[in-house]
């Protein structure tokens, strides 16, 4: 037998410093994975906040009352008018998993042929839609409340989904008749209607009540965001675009409210709110030029203006709606 092969110097060399290297890889590796994989869990989280995971909604204040879940029968039976299924068709969401949502609205005939599509807040419940429903037939409006998605399965889009809710109502409306339709917009519903006017001239009039700017800057805003390493942030704010289908930054109401053509703009905005705060509505005001107008309530609450002030807040939006559908006042009696 021949005397066993002795390894080379070289061969020897290489060995550790494959070991080495293997390591180095592992070291750098085990850290940049677990940085990523805690940013996607926290840009989740900005799909599917807590508020919507307990069954909440994104409307609080001082005076919002605690609305319980009921049925389109429950609605009818506290407005006293029996509403109407109104199918518009599915949507599919803009994220990765391109949910296909079923649009359904609820159809309240009123005297008039003006319609006002309500587009609710995040987690609203089925009776949260009866006082603006309310006042809005008061009005004489035929009204159409949107109810799709608000199920913590489809978490919050911030506005992305309903603007599509938003144009499938509107479309099936026109395809029914109705020419003259406004949008009635409440936190993440107000965001929508923006979006969805400036993606394709749906609405004579839109009612924008607490809608943010910017997505990425009100993200920024949170205790959530702001408290995080600079770097890590910004780790999270580029994946949550997984979870929003676009880059965060272009996802701007101020933007789009620039691009709304002949539709005139109320802004509701509160004075001390730490969610969409005023300087929001000043911006989205300052985009939309002279067909905007804003009105600031005095509360400290989020999208909670109908609770402060009832009576103030219907008589604002009735002119404001019968001044863009040029809706005459009725003639002072004489005596």
């Amino acid at each position: 037998m021949g005397e066993p092969a002795e390894s080379s110097p070289a061969a020897a060399a290489h060995t550790p410093r494959r070991h080495i290297l293997g390591m180095g890889a592992i070291l750098l590796g085990v850290p940049l994975i677990l940085w990523i994989g805690t940013a996607f869990i926290v840009a989740r989280s900005l799909r599917y906040p807590e508020f919507i995971l307990r069954g909440g909604a994104d409307v609080f204040g001082q005076h919002v009352p605690s609305f319980k879940r009921g049925s389109l029968t429950d609605v009818g039976v506290a407005l006293g008018v029996e509403p109407e299924r109104l199918d518009c068709g599915v949507v599919e969401e803009d994220a990765f998993r391109h949910h296909q949502v079923s649009v359904v609205g609820w159809y309240f005939p009123g005297k008039r042929r003006e319609v006002v599509v309500i587009i609710p807040a995040a987690g609203a419940v089925e009776t949260s839609m009866i006082p603006y429903v309310k006042f809005l037939l008061g009005a004489g409006y035929t009204v159409v409340g949107t109810y799709s998605a608000n199920n913590p399965i489809y978490g919050i889009n911030w506005g992305v989904l309903k603007r599509k809710f938003a144009l499938a109502t509107a479309r099936t409306l026109m395809n029914d008749g109705f020419k003259k339709i406004a949008a009635l917009g409440i936190s993440e519903g107000a965001a929508g209607a923006i979006m969805a006017q400036a993606e394709q001239p749906v609405f004579t009039a839109i009612v924008a009540d607490s809608s943010y700017a910017n997505l990425e800057q009100l993200f920024m805003r949170s205790p959530s965001i702001s408290r995080l390493n600079p770097a890590f942030a910004g780790t999270v704010l580029w994946e949550a675009q997984l979870w929003f289908g676009r880059p965060l930054y272009k996802i701007s109401p101020m933007t789009d409210a620039g691009n709304l053509g002949n539709c005139s703009l109320l802004i509701i905005q509160n004075r001390d709110d730490k969610i969409t705060p005023l300087a929001d509505g000043q911006a989205i005001l300052n985009a939309a030029g002279f067909n905007a107008q804003m009105w600031t309530v005095p509360s400290g609450g989020h999208a909670d203006a109908i609770f402060e002030d009832p009576a103030g807040y219907a008589a604002r939006v009735v002119k404001f709606l019968d001044a863009s559908f040029e809706i005459e006042p009725p003639a002072a009696r004489r005596h």
